[in-house]
């Protein structure tokens, strides 16, 4: 019979080689699951505001100031309050700013509830709040 000649300690090294890859492909496991996780989270945050903004807009039609070529435009107090203007006539709505810090870079004169709504059912929090505020 043959008798493989071995050093000592050769079979140690092989089996630390199968523990690092072992832990290798737990890592790699575990950052994919957190991945995964966070961005459930992202997801359920933008419905959650979603759900407000869709509670926003029923609001509005119930006061007869929701119409998708109404304007979304600053009020009389600057980046404070937001209204809704059927034109350029008196608003319908005056509503107090609340996350104007949000979505401040978006207000501008030819901004319509359509495309408000449109933005933030694609996924634009910014929008979301508008409706939010407004609502």
């Amino acid at each position: 019979m043959f008798r493989l000649n071995r050093r000592k300690g050769q079979g140690a090294i092989e089996y630390l080689f199968m523990i690092a890859a072992a832990l290798v492909i737990i890592l790699i496991a575990v950052r994919y699951v957190s991945n995964s996780g966070s961005q459930a989270q992202e997801q359920g945050n933008i419905a959650q505001l979603q759900a407000q903004a869709e509670l926003a807009k029923s609001n509005l039609i119930s006061r007869n100031a929701w119409n998708d070529n109404y304007i979304v435009t600053w009020g009389d107090n600057g980046n404070k309050t937001l209204v809704i203007k059927p034109d350029s006539s008196t608003p319908l709505v005056n509503a107090t700013a609340t996350h104007a810090d949000t979505y401040k870079s978006v207000i501008s004169n030819d901004l319509t509830l359509k495309k408000v709504y449109d933005n933030c059912m694609a996924g634009d929090e910014k929008y979301c709040y508008i409706l939010i505020d407004l609502g």
